[in-house]
């Protein structure tokens, strides 16, 4: 697929000069990187950060919870944990700037991965290009300012790369690199599995394809044996063997496709995921040479998606791999070669006129996104932080056990660190038991009766957005109200 690639891109060459193209790839990064400028700091950023703090200013390593009144697990497996070592120094010494710098490196790094991984197919750079436009959509709804999940969206196209260039080569010391890879994914975010399924699907796929399956087989086995080179050892697995089975039907990007949809959510993600997936359909079907290898890629990866909206970035991503050689194999080499030289030059000005408009667009949207900000408000009430209720708590010393709105909690460990300790957070099934989130949420939503709950654990403060069927009890069962503004409700137990 190589030579096509090769051939395609001197074809290209022959009819569009090399500024051409250097101003394509301009666009391109220009409109992955606006798409890629949200400034809302993420509520996991603030566990991040919070566990960052506890690594490097506390003696030992944070082996147990210490921001929670409720009960928590005795050992706190926290599998991103290296994301909150590296985040807070960056944090400390650069703030904001430096966090979304970050960010912005790590998007250039990983459209570098799935360039370098579709050139290996035998993708030619015009193709490239044009896929990395189809899924930049993935940049846009991923990259929240800054979850742990963009090494995840790293590391899996780079583990591609390494699968692709083993089956390309058949050089079984280029699947050596998975162990040092892996080592570092585990310790970044548990998305790892993720990249231990893909290891699998090649596997399948060269028995299927009738090709060597030793190799993919040892390197699964190297892979996973590298992910226990972690703090907690085999205690990860056993963590992740209870999350990976979790219902977490509270958290929004936990639903299924069909599940977001009908609540009114994602309606963005919605249409551009089954555009891709109707492409992809299309892509394969009518390949001139099908590969089985490539259809269970797409459609592990697609029903992933179809499972929990936020595994469609895998599909994305997966996309931006695989579709290239496609296309350049679709096309054939000499597509433009054969086109008439006027028909050559109107595409010439096309494509400068559409790549020029592209990379204006793109960087003024980037620079009027105020970039390297993070910030705590939107335009959107329901996403803001509860600010004017953490100032009031800070100027009153007022310190207590806080029952929080779910995905506050982790913003209060940051913000008040020793003056008050949380009932709940986006650490979630890390830390708490399952029964103790299923109550949190039975009582934050309605579901059961509020006062043994409130009884139950030695909640002092009640912490949510004012119209919530939580506001609304403690308000009519005797909780005083000591705070309030558009975005929150302060409600403190009345022997308080």
């Amino acid at each position: 697929m190589n030579t096509a690639a090769g051939q395609a891109d001197k074809a290209l060459q022959a009819s569009m000069p090399r500024w051409l193209f250097i101003l394509a790839l301009l666009g391109t990064l220009a409109i992955i990187l606006a798409r890629s400028a949200t400034t809302l700091a993420d509520p996991d950023l603030w566990g991040y950060l919070s566990f960052g703090r506890l690594f490097w200013t506390q003696p030992g390593f944070p082996w147990h919870d210490t921001f929670s009144y409720l009960p928590t697990k005795p050992l706190w497996v926290y599998h991103e944990w290296l994301t909150g070592v590296l985040f807070y120094p960056v944090y400390h010494v650069a703030g904001a700037a430096g966090m979304q710098l970050l960010k912005y490196a790590l998007v250039v790094a990983t459209v570098a991965a799935v360039w370098a991984a579709a050139r290996t197919r035998g993708g030619a750079g015009w193709a490239i290009l044009g896929s990395l436009l189809l899924i930049s959509p993935h940049f846009g709804f991923s990259y929240s300012p800054v979850r742990a999940q963009v090494f995840t969206y790293l590391f899996f196209p780079l583990t591609l790369l390494i699968l692709e260039t083993h089956r390309r080569d058949g050089n079984r010391r280029v699947l050596w690199f998975l162990a040092p890879l892996f080592v570092l994914w585990a310790n970044f975010h548990g998305g790892f599995v993720s990249g231990l399924g893909i290891i699998g699907i090649y596997a399948a796929g060269a028995l299927l394809e009738r090709r060597d399956v030793v190799p993919y087989l040892q390197a699964g086995v190297l892979a996973s044996l590298a992910t226990l080179v972690n703090p907690y050892g085999y205690h990860y697995w056993t963590y992740l063997a209870d999350a990976l089975t979790m219902p977490r039907p509270q958290i929004d990007e936990w639903q299924s496709f069909t599940t977001a949809i009908g609540a009114g959510d994602y309606h963005a993600n919605a249409v551009f995921f089954l555009l891709l997936a109707v492409i992809a359909l299309m892509m394969l079907l009518s390949a001139r040479k099908k590969s089985l290898l490539d259809a269970m890629v797409l459609g592990v990866t697609a029903y992933l998606a179809f499972g929990h909206v936020r595994h469609q970035s895998l599909f994305f991503l997966a996309m931006g791999v695989l579709a290239p050689s496609y296309v350049t194999l679709g096309l054939g080499e000499d597509y433009f070669a054969k086109k008439p030289a006027a028909a050559r030059n109107w595409a010439r000005y096309l494509v400068t006129l559409v790549f020029a408009a592209l990379l204006v667009h793109g960087c003024r949207s980037f620079w009027g996104a105020h970039p390297f900000s993070l910030v705590l408000r939107s335009n959107d009430s329901e996403q803001n932080y509860p600010v004017g209720a953490v100032q009031y708590l800070k100027s009153k010393g007022i310190k207590g056990n806080i029952l929080p709105e779910f995905s506050w909690g982790e913003y209060l460990m940051w913000e008040l660190p020793g003056q008050c300790r949380v009932a709940m957070d986006g650490r979630y099934e890390t830390v708490y038991p399952r029964e103790v989130g299923e109550a949190y949420f039975a009582f934050m939503e309605g579901w059961t009766r509020g006062n043994r709950y409130l009884e139950e654990y030695p909640h002092t403060l009640v912490l949510t957005p004012p119209s919530t069927p939580a506001a609304w009890y403690v308000a009519h069962h005797g909780w005083k109200k000591i705070y309030g503004d558009a975005d929150c409700v302060l409600f403190q137990r009345p022997q308080q």
